[in-house]
C-alpha cells in the first residue's frame, strides 16, 4: 500500500516536471534553427548545429549506469543534470544581444548548446529508467500515452505562444529571440525541482550483468534487443539528413512569416497529442514491435509529400501527418525498450541504445549538412527538396532491410496485418463498406 502511495506521488510530480519540461521545449525546439538564421548561420553551420551536439553528447550515454550505480540515487542525477541543462538556456538568451558584434555568437551558441545536449544525456536514461520503475508495467502503453497527451497540448500551446511572440517583436528580434530562451530555461529549473520531489525507488544492481557496448553491438546476429536499436537508429539518421532544413527552407527559401512557420510546426505537434490515445491502445492490444513498425511504414511518405506543393495550407495538413506518424513511432519505441529490458540492465540498454541513436543522428546532420549545397536542383522552388526526397528513399530502405528484423517481446491480440493497417489509416469502414456491397452484390447475382 505504501508503494502504491509512492509511487502516485511520484506520477503526480512527474507530470509537473513534464509540464515544465514540455513548456521548455515549445519555447525552444523549434526555435534552435531560427536563432541560428539569426546569428547568420550557413546551410553547413545548420547542419553542424543539429548534428555536432548530437555526436558529442552521444559518448556521456556510455557511463550513465555505472554513474547510477556509483551515485545510488537516480533522482539526484537527473535533477542536477537538469538544472544544468535549464542554465544553458539562459545563457543561451544574452547571445541575442552579441548579434551584432564581432565576436561570432554563433561558434558560442553551438558550444551551450553542445552543454545542454550533455546535461540532457546524463538525464534521459536515467530518467527513462525511473520512469519504468515508477510506472506498473502493464499500464505502460496508456499511462505514457495519457502523459505524452497531457504535454503534447502543453508542448502545442507553448509552441504557439512562441511563435506568437516572436510574431509580435519582429521588429525587435533580439528581445523575441532572449525572452523565449528567458522562459525556456526557467521552466527547465522548475522541471528539475519537481524531478526532485519524486521517490527515488531503489536500483537493482547485479555486477555480473554488467557489459560493454561493444559486447552490446556484437550481439546483433543474434539479439532480438540489438536489431530493434539498429532499426530506430538508421531510421533516425534517414530522417536527420533532412529534418534541420524543413524550417531553413520555410524561413528562406519559402520566405514564411514566423507565424506561418509556427501554424506548420504546431499542427505536426496537434495531431501528435490527438493520436497519443489511439496508439497506446493500440501498442498495449497489438504489441508495441507491431505498431512501430506499421507507424515506420507512413514515416517515409512524410519527405515525399512535400515535394509537391509549397502551399501553407497544404504544408500544415502533410505536417500534421507528420505528428501522427512519429507519435507511434516514438511512443513505441520507448515502450518496446521498457518490455524488452529486465529492470537491473535497463538503464545500461537506454544508454547504449541513446548513444547509438545519437550517432547516428551526427552522421546524419553532418551529411545533410555537406549535400544541402551540393545537390542537384531536380524540383522547382529549392535545392533542399532534393535532399528531402533523398530522406524519403532512405526511409523506404531502411523499413525493407530491417523492419522485420526484431519480434515482438510479450503475448499479445493477434490481428492481420492489412486489418491494422487499415486501423491505423482509418480506412476500416470504408473497407468493411466494399466488402458488405461485394457480398451483397455477388449474392444478388446468385
Amino acid at each position: 500500500m505504501a508503494l502504491e502511495k509512492e509511487r502516485e506521488e511520484s506520477l503526480r510530480y512527474s507530470l509537473w516536471d513534464g509540464i515544465f519540461a514540455s513548456i521548455t521545449a515549445g519555447f525552444s525546439q523549434n526555435y534552435l534553427t531560427p536563432f541560428a538564421l539569426f546569428l547568420k548561420a550557413s546551410n553547413f553551420a545548420i547542419g553542424l548545429l543539429n548534428s555536432l551536439p548530437q555526436f558529442i553528447s552521444a559518448f556521456f550515454y556510455i557511463p550513465v549506469a555505472d554513474i547510477v550505480e556509483k551515485f545510488k540515487s537516480r533522482k539526484k542525477v537527473i535533477a542536477q543534470a537538469v538544472y544544468l541543462q535549464a542554465l544553458t538556456f539562459i545563457l543561451i538568451a544574452f547571445l541575442s544581444f552579441l548579434v551584432n558584434y564581432k565576436i561570432q555568437p554563433f561558434t558560442i551558441f553551438l558550444i551551450l548548446l553542445i552543454l545542454n545536449n550533455i546535461f540532457n544525456a546524463f538525464a534521459t536514461p536515467i530518467w527513462q529508467s525511473l520512469m519504468s520503475d515508477t510506472v506498473e508495467k502493464e499500464r505502460y502503453g496508456r499511462y505514457f500515452a495519457y502523459r505524452g497527451r497531457v504535454l503534447g497540448f502543453v508542448t502545442l500551446i507553448a509552441n504557439f505562444l512562441c511563435g506568437f511572440l516572436l510574431y509580435l517583436l519582429s521588429k525587435n528580434k533580439i528581445l523575441g529571440f532572449f525572452l523565449i530562451f528567458i522562459i525556456a530555461g526557467l521552466s527547465r529549473f522548475l522541471s528539475g525541482y519537481f524531478i526532485s520531489l519524486m521517490h527515488d525507488f531503489p536500483i537493482k544492481i547485479v555486477p555480473e550483468k554488467r557489459f560493454s557496448y561493444y559486447s552490446f553491438i556484437k550481439r546483433l546476429p543474434e539479439s532480438n534487443f540489438v536489431k530493434f536499436t539498429l532499426y530506430v537508429a538508421l531510421m533516425n539518421f534517414a530522417t536527420y539528413i533532412a529534418a534541420p532544413f524543413f524550417a531553413v527552407y520555410m524561413l528562406k527559401d519559402l520566405k514564411f512569416s514566423y507565424a506561418t512557420y509556427t501554424l506548420i510546426t504546431t499542427a505536426s505537434t496537434l495531431a501528435s497529442l490527438l493520436s497519443l490515445p489511439l496508439w497506446g491502445n493500440l501498442a498495449d492490444r497489438y504489441g508495441n514491435a507491431r505498431i512501430l513498425k506499421i507507424s515506420g511504414l507512413l514515416i517515409p511518405l512524410i519527405p515525399l509529400l512535400w515535394l509537391f506543393s509549397k502551399n501553407p495550407i497544404y504544408l500544415i495538413l502533410i505536417n500534421a501527418y507528420a505528428g501522427y506518424s512519429w507519435a507511434g513511432f516514438n511512443l513505441c519505441a520507448l515502450n518496446f525498450i521498457f518490455d524488452a529490458t529486465s529492470p537491473e540492465v535497463r538503464t545500461r540498454c537506454l544508454g547504449y541504445f541513446n548513444f547509438t541513436n545519437s550517432f547516428t543522428l551526427f552522421i546524419g546532420g553532418i551529411i545533410g549538412g555537406y549535400l544541402a549545397n551540393r545537390l542537384p536542383i531536380i524540383f522547382p522552388h529549392s535545392r533542399l527538396l532534393t535532399l528531402i526526397f533523398l530522406s524519403g528513399i532512405l526511409r523506404i530502405l531502411v523499413n525493407i532491410i530491417l523492419a522485420n528484423k526484431f519480434q515482438e517481446v510479450r503475448k499479445t491480440e493477434k490481428i492481420e496485418e492489412k486489418e491494422l493497417l487499415a486501423i491505423v489509416l482509418g480506412i476500416r469502414p470504408l473497407i468493411n463498406l466494399s466488402e458488405d456491397l461485394f457480398f451483397f452484390f455477388k449474392k444478388k447475382n446468385n
